[in-house]
């Protein structure tokens, strides 16, 4: 999906005003959020030297080594310069990727706190944000995966965390903290309607939840 500069600048200024394409490279004329959809990018991943080498935060490196590879492979050889940034902890500058994704086209968040594809539905992640020195043609806005869908996640959430009206972040951890199944699957997430062909894999969709397990609060003494 690709976004000109003042429409990048503009879904980011109500939280990170200082955030502009041109804080992420000078010359930059656009920028290409991208994602990864189904099962492939995970399969390549757990074949990569990345998912054995026992260090940390595997994934996140084989997706950097990835994205930059591919843009050097693309953008290269056409003279084309490019700042890659990643939904990371720790980067330097947080990306406010629904946002950026929001405003290049798609549809705002669902009951799940997920954007609904209208292929992929909830199969599919933000995977890196590229600030390139061309102007680049601005992505055709997509069907609204979610309009019409009669939300058979809100009751299939065990936590009582998905609503229509909006996702309940602090359910969600509290039911997770406590609940077995809910640390490796998402019984709301499988329950969407929308491109169950892309599902992730059961080993793929507990390894994403155990990367996105709350830790408990610290009791007090």
């Amino acid at each position: 999906m690709a976004l000109d500069a003042a429409t990048f600048d503009g879904a980011c200024a109500p939280v990170a005003p200082s955030l502009t394409l041109a804080s992420l490279l000078a010359s930059a004329g656009s920028a290409l959020v991208v994602g990864s959809s189904g099962r492939v990018f995970f399969a390549a991943f757990e074949r990569s030297s990345e998912a054995a080498d026992g260090r940390p935060d595997p994934f996140d490196r084989y997706t950097r080594a990835v994205v930059n590879d591919v843009a050097n492979a693309t953008l290269g050889p056409l003279g084309v310069a490019f700042v890659a940034r990643f939904p990371f902890v720790g980067e330097t500058a947080p990306i406010p990727f629904q946002r950026l994704g929001r405003a290049a086209g798609l549809a705002p968040a669902s009951p799940l706190g997920l954007q609904i594809h209208p292929s992929f539905g909830a199969w599919w992640a933000y995977r890196a944000l590229l600030a390139v020195d061309v102007s680049w043609p601005a992505t055709a806005r997509l069907e609204d995966g979610f309009a019409g869908c009669p939300a058979p996640c809100v009751a299939a959430c065990p936590g009582h965390a998905v609503h229509v009206a909006g996702f309940d972040v602090g359910a969600c951890h509290v039911h997770r903290l406590a609940s077995v199944p809910c640390q490796s699957s998402c019984a709301a997430r499988l329950a969407c309607v929308r491109g169950p062909e892309h599902q992730y894999t059961e080993a793929q969709l507990a390894f994403h939840m155990a990367a996105s397990m709350p830790r408990p609060k610290p009791s007090a003494r």
